[in-house]
This record gives structure tokens, sequence and C-alpha cells, in this order.
């Protein structure tokens, strides 16, 4: 019997968007065990998942750190005796750790931070989906992937908690859900503007949810204007029982950020809001029933990779010139859509 480590160690979006690699290649090798390593803070995410057969803690920037925990995690993969080991993530970190494994096979991107890590190297490409970035890993073993979503799992101890919610705050379906936070500063449309698009989804739902992490918390005060119509979730629940509420949901409009993947998962109509960031990333909602808005005649864009905690021009024109109006007129459209 195979088994295989996938190391996937930064955000929960970039989590998310690896298991497609995960699916592929469980279905494609009969009886292959599959483990994931992810930091801690993205370990829930896997929960439930039938094509993972554990999911790996790295506590990089803890229980990890120090270089004696490094090799000690490094030497517990290794005894693992892994026979692949597929890295989406490129850090220095995770190369070594997939080099320390000592797989026979152990693929990685060709912009990697040690390609000497790895006996096979895949080209990183631009423009294209991380999802079909992710997959194109599996090219070395003899493995041809089609179009995969992620797939999530929340439980019935998620299912009861979104069922309390819903029945605590008066909720009935259809309901719509924003997600207005992300990691990073100026991928985050304007709160001001955000808690406007809100008051907007409650002229055609009953409630709107603001689902987020405990850093998000702060936001909740920029959406009391619109009264009990709006419900915060936000530091509320776990992770998954976040993508419950969103995999319920009519609507999710969000930022650049993990909730647009949690839908794609759900294929629950999307309208993503792309401020710094650009759809070539490969980060853009991997569903049909979805909508990227975006400023596409700035010469600024993209700024970074990730966005940043400034605007470096001082304008924030790539957000500022998304009007809420615009925002809820193309996510009624893209509802149409579907309907019709």
């Amino acid at each position: 019997m195979k088994r295989a480590l996938v190391i996937q160690t930064a955000f929960l979006g970039d989590v998310i968007l690896t298991l497609p690699l995960v699916q592929v290649l469980k279905k494609s090798v009969p009886g292959i065990l599959i483990d994931v390593l992810v930091i801690p803070e993205t370990s829930s995410v896997l929960k439930n998942h039938p094509d993972i057969a554990e999911a790996l803690v790295f506590d990089k920037h803890h229980r990890h750190k120090s270089p004696p925990a490094f090799l000690r995690l490094m030497r517990e993969l290794r005894a693992r005796r892994y026979d692949i080991v597929l890295s989406p993530h490129r850090s220095l970190r995770s190369c070594l750790l997939s080099s320390g494994t000592r797989a026979e096979v152990r693929v990685g991107f060709d912009n990697s931070a040690l390609r000497r890590s790895f006996t096979d190297l895949m080209p990183w490409r631009f423009g294209v989906h991380d999802v079909d970035r992710s997959l194109s890993l599996l090219a070395p073993l003899g493995i041809t992937a089609g179009r995969e979503a992620p797939r999530l799992y929340p439980g019935d101890e998620e299912a009861k908690q979104v069922d309390d919610f819903l029945a605590r705050n008066g909720i009935a379906l259809p309901y719509a859900v924003i997600a207005p936070g992300t990691v990073w500063e100026t991928k985050r449309y304007p709160v001001e503007r955000m808690s406007e698009v809100a008051g907007r989804l409650l002229r055609r739902f009953g409630s709107v949810i603001l689902v987020g992490g405990k850093k998000d918390i702060g936001l909740v005060k920029s959406f009391a204007g619109n009264g009990e119509g709006v419900v915060p979730a936000i530091g509320e629940f776990p992770v998954m029982t976040s993508a419950e509420i969103i995999r319920r949901a009519s609507l999710l409009i969000a930022n650049d950020s993990a909730p647009v993947h949690m839908a794609s998962a759900f294929n629950t109509p999307t309208v993503a809001i792309f401020g710094p960031t650009i759809r070539d990333f490969g980060f853009f909602p991997y569903h049909e029933k979805s909508v990227v808005i975006e400023t596409n005649d700035l010469g600024c864009r993209p700024c970074t990779l990730h966005g940043g905690h400034s605007c470096p021009t001082r304008t924030f024109a790539c957000m500022m010139r998304i009007m809420p109006e615009e925002v809820v007129r193309i996510a009624f459209e893209l509802l149409e859509r579907e309907d019709g």
C-alpha cells in the first residue's frame, strides 16, 4: 500500500484549494493513504474529509520553530516512510521537510525555494487557477486531472450549531452571507461600503449573516446601522461551522479570501471583490456560480501578490471605484441567471 504526503502550510484558502490534488490522487491510486501537513490554524478544514488519512500539524511559529524541533518533525515524517510527497507550498521549510522524508518521488514547483529538494519539478504557471496549478503536480505520477472542485465536509456538530444559531436569531431560508474581513488590509473592501451592501441585500433577503474569524470582530460595529436584519457570526464559530453557514446560503459576498473558496466547495453563488490582486494570480472562485468584481483600468494593479497593509499610491482606487450599488446589482444579476 502506497503512502503519500501533501505539504501545504500556507493560509486557509490555500489549503482548501489544495484539496482537489488530494481528491484526484486518492481516486487515481487504489488503496493509497494520504496525509496532509498544514499549520494549526488551518487543520480543522480537513475535518471529516474521506480522502485524508491524517491531518498532520507543522506549528512553524511555536512548537516547531526551533531548529531541534524542526529536525524532530523531519524525523517523524521520515519514519512514516512515504512513497510520494507533493508540495504545492514553495517555502524553504516546506522544501526541507519534503527532502527530509526521503520519499522516492518528491514533486514541487520549479520556483520553489530549494529546487533540489524534489525529484521532479513542474512549472509554476501564471494565469492558471491555483487548483489546476496544484493538480499539475500529479503529472510525474502519470495522472492527468480534469476539473476537480474542492470538497468540504461539515459534520453533525456543525449542522447543529448552525441550526441553533438560525433558530436563536429567527433566520429563515433564504439568507445571504457577507465575509467582510481578510488577512491583508488592502484586500478588504471598505467596511462602510460593505455595510451599505448589506443594507441593500436586505431588500431581497430577510437576513444577512456576517462570517469571519476573531480578528474580524472589530468590523461588526460598522454594520449596526442596518438593524436586526444583519446578524453577526464573526468570531463566534470554528471554521467548519462558518463553512456550513456558507453551504446553506443563497449568496456569498466576500473579498479575495478563504470564504470564496469555501463557497466553491458547495457551489454557493458568490460575488468576490478584488482590489489590489488580480485573477491571473489564480485565486478567483473555482465554480461557475460566481463573479469577480474588479477595477481593470489601473496601472498600479496588481501591487503585490497578496495585497499589503497600505495602498502604495495612497488612493485605494482599486476598491474606491467599486460602488455598493454595483456590487448588489451584479449579485442580483447572478441570482437571476441561476434562477433562469
